[in-house]
């Protein structure tokens, strides 16, 4: 698997920066703990 990008946690973070690098074209891996999401997104 080749990528140009790993992210670490799912959270509010993480998701603007796959959100950042994927509008940039990016192949993005993200490394998240939870099913789903990092903790802020899953309870607020």
């Amino acid at each position: 698997m080749d990528y140009d990008l790993m992210v670490i946690g799912g959270g509010t973070a993480g998701m603007n920066a796959i959100k950042a690098a994927v509008g940039l074209g990016a192949k993005v891996a993200v490394v998240e703990e939870e099913n789903f999401a990092g903790t802020c997104l899953r309870t607020g």
